[in-house]
């Protein structure tokens, strides 16, 4: 009898997984350095590519992130007064 209340207690705490990081997911830093590599004509370092590659990623995430950190800010609404 116990364990059928222990049923109704089903909590559905799944957070929804933001785009921003279903991207950065997705991307492959390597290939990206790859690319990076042969459209310098190969005179770049793995190790510089490779860090060429990981900035662009992160400054694409970044842009992501505020992206959809300002759509949610216009979303809320916030009521109140302020006292000046």
């Amino acid at each position: 009898m116990f364990v059928h209340k222990l049923r109704l207690l089903k909590f559905d705490n799944k957070r929804k997984e933001k785009y921003s990081d279903k991207w950065l997911l997705k991307i492959n830093p390597l290939a990206i350095a790859e690319h990076i590599q042969k459209r310098e004509g190969n005179s770049l370092s793995w190790r510089a590519a490779r860090a060429m590659a990981n900035a662009e990623i992160a400054d694409c995430y970044k842009d992501l992130v505020l992206e959809e950190e300002e759509s949610n800010l216009k979303d809320e609404t916030i009521e109140g007064r302020s006292k000046e």
